[in-house]
């Protein structure tokens, strides 16, 4: 496993979206100094983040695009695409589903959802973004048959701990988590927690104080 920090981890997506708009801008090279005036990022930082996937850049010469968007894209496996399921149909889940399905037509993405959980007779059965919806019932069968082994939950905080621990015990290895609940499994599987409502306020007590 590479030992890179978690705020560098965090960063690298956001270099290579500027690196992949540099390129199509037919921008061919770019100094520290300016890719930080662009993403609003130190460039000692810049340097140091890259310095965890090689010697991609020299002093006074600065950075080859085609170059670091190469290694980006090796680094972050984007040309292998993973195939995850999601579980939980209602709104949020429905538009992470359609965001995720409209990215992966666009451009590269690694993960992609191919299958989809709920348990409304409603929804089950039916097609969203041309990914069928099947019974939780079934989720056991489908991530065994397919060796899947990331999971996108998006159900009630009262549901999620059950499901995580159903989904690790067939072989989930990663969660990433909307249930706005701390999962409690073991270290075995990696849960990513995305509350949305934290971020926003996080966010408006930023934009509040921001002049002060």
């Amino acid at each position: 496993m590479y030992k890179i920090p978690k705020a560098t981890v965090k960063r690298l997506p956001f270099y290579r979206r500027c690196f992949e708009s540099l390129q199509e801008q037919g921008i061919s090279r770019i100094l520290s100094s300016q890719l930080g005036e662009i993403l609003k990022i130190d460039p000692a930082t810049i340097r140091r983040d890259f310095s965890y996937i090689g010697e991609l850049g020299r002093q006074g010469f600065g950075y080859e695009v085609s170059k670091v968007l190469f290694a980006l894209n090796d680094f972050l496996d984007l040309n292998n695409v993973e195939e995850c399921i999601i579980i939980g149909m209602g709104n949020l889940g429905k538009a992470f589903l359609h965001y995720n399905m409209s990215k992966a037509e666009t451009s590269n993405t690694p993960i992609k959802i191919a299958y989809a959980f709920d348990i409304s007779p409603d929804i089950v059965g039916k097609k969203i973004s041309d990914v069928e919806v099947f019974h939780i019932d079934t989720i056991e069968k489908v991530i065994k048959e397919h060796n899947i082994k990331i999971a996108i939950l998006s159900v009630p905080a009262k549901n999620a701990n059950e499901i995580a621990l159903r989904l690790e015990a067939c072989g989930i290895r990663g969660i990433f988590n909307f249930s706005s609940m701390s999962l409690k499994v073991s270290r075995n599987v990696y849960v990513y927690d995305v509350d949305l409502l934290n971020e926003l306020q996080s966010f408006l007590f930023f934009v509040k104080n921001q002049y002060e």
